[in-house]
């Protein structure tokens, strides 16, 4: 799955930040119950470490569940715990807590439950397991099809999109700061290799075609080749006070991810791909555009 979700996960560690191992989505998930499509009015699917989160309400409301809210603050804590029912079965988690009272055992979650926009996520299989339901990933489309058993006859058409990603590059609007420190007389290519040094204040992760990552020190230099098999390295730069952040991966093997195989298949240099709008272009397009920035 790591080669297909490449990218995804690429955005994923961007939008949320390296601090949380992982980001908003990159190719939109899609989610179906009995062959009806979910609607997700707000916040999004995304994915988190090979895991599908979801707006908690949406999908368990879908199965027939009831979802109530509960926060309480006790001194300098603030609680805030998720109660899901259906039938006989009972859910209470914890956002932020690996631990989940599912019927009154304790099950401990691969990824814990967080808010984003205004909504608690938890992982998709998880809460549909729990509620008696079975699921299936759909990488070809990016779906999520949960079933509960029921015969589906006429099931909504899947969405698709033509192509994950934009070669109409652009630098996020106020949000350039990073690209500046990475772009001009930074990152270097000599002899097949990519050299750069990382900037203080940003975080970054190389992330090898396996799937194993490594931490990036601010301030050290790192050379890694470009071409088949060498994965890809993410970059952030938190704005303090600020809700967004700034973040670019680049490529090092275009070809593990068929989105970006498509459209730089024939190019033979790292990719540059934007965590805002997923535009990407070659390393040495975005050398240039960086000249200009003020």
């Amino acid at each position: 799955m790591f080669k297909k979700l490449g990218l995804v996960l690429m955005s994923t560690v961007m939008l949320l930040g390296m601090a949380l191992g992982s980001a908003s989505a990159a190719r939109t998930v899609y989610v179906q119950v009995d062959g009806k499509n979910v609607s997700f009015p707000d916040a999004k699917p995304y994915v988190e470490s090979n895991r599908v989160l979801i707006p908690v309400r949406f999908v368990s409301e879908s199965l027939g569940a009831k979802v109530d809210y509960k926060k309480e603050t006790v001194g300098k804590r603030v609680s805030r715990t998720v109660y899901v029912t259906l039938g006989d079965k009972n859910i209470s988690l914890e956002v932020n807590s690996k631990k989940v009272l599912v019927d009154g055992s304790i099950v401990t979650l691969d990824v814990p439950a967080r808010v984003k926009q205004e909504r608690v996520f938890v992982p998709l299989r998880f809460v549909s397991e729990a509620l008696g339901a079975t699921v299936e990933w759909k990488s070809s489309q990016s779906l999520v099809s949960i079933s509960t058993g029921k015969e589906v006859t006429e099931p909504d058409p899947v969405p698709s999109d033509d192509n994950m990603y934009s070669t109409d590059f652009q630098w996020k609007a106020g949000y350039t700061e990073l690209a500046k420190e990475l772009f001009v007389d930074n990152m270097k290519v000599s002899n097949g290799k990519l050299t750069f040094t990382l900037p203080q204040g940003a975080k970054a992760q190389y992330y090898a075609e396996d799937g194993a990552s490594t931490d990036l020190t601010p301030g050290k230099n790192y050379t890694y080749p470009i071409g088949k098999g060498n994965g890809f390295v993410s970059f952030a730069k938190v704005y303090p006070g600020r809700a967004e952040q700034e973040g670019y991966s680049v490529a090092l093997d275009s070809s593990f991810n068929e989105d970006l195989a498509a459209l730089f298949g024939n190019v033979n240099e790292a990719i540059v791909v934007t965590s805002s709008g997923h535009t990407a272009a070659p390393l040495s397009e975005v050398q240039k555009l960086a000249q200009n920035l003020k």
